[in-house]
């Protein structure tokens, strides 16, 4: 067996995980909104359902969940891989309607949930989360969401098991990397 640090990055790069993109607002109803690439996600309670998410420290987006304490996670379809990259930096362009409710973040089309957090239209499903506790660690913010409601497309719902477990974004669908 062979051991070392890049040995320790390998093992952890190649633990399964999705890729997704996670709403944030500052005050519901109100903003700022933001969202971000994100594949530190799993599901950690079901009585309450409960989801664990880690967010880098300092981050805009620990800023808004701090300040918003909700949160919604879109989760996208293989074949929309590029969306991700765009989240990968903090949301600048931001369209709002008549009624003060986004439209568009990044030139991507937005829906508010219950919550007042941002989903991308494009999502094969999304969670919405409150916000139930968070452990500060050096390099990253480690987040409990309750779920508060949930969506998903008919494909998504309806596909075959087998073939829905291959059809949502994961990390190795890309060339991004993280953690380590």
């Amino acid at each position: 067996m062979i051991e070392g640090d890049e040995v320790t990055r390998r093992v952890l790069w190649s633990l399964p995980t999705g890729l997704y993109v996670l709403g944030t607002v500052g005050q519901p109803g109100q903003g700022p909104w933001n969202l971000m690439t994100i594949n530190l996600v799993t599901q950690v309670a079901t009585e309450p359902r409960v989801v664990g998410f880690s967010v880098e420290s300092g981050s805009v987006t620990e800023a808004l969940l701090d300040q918003g304490q909700v949160a919604a996670l879109s989760l996208l379809a293989r074949a929309d891989r590029a969306v991700v990259r765009r989240f990968v930096k903090p949301v600048v362009d931001v369209v709002i309607d008549d009624h003060g409710t986004p439209q568009e973040l990044s030139g991507h089309r937005v829906q508010v949930v219950a919550s007042g957090a941002p989903v991308l239209s494009v999502a094969a499903a999304w969670l919405d989360l409150a916000v139930v506790g968070c452990t500060r660690l050096a390099s990253h913010t480690l987040y409990l969401g309750e779920v508060l409601g949930a969506s998903a497309s008919e494909a998504f719902v309806d596909g075959p098991a087998s073939a829905r477990a291959f059809d949502v974004l994961r990390m190795e669908d890309t060339k991004m990397s993280y953690g380590g």
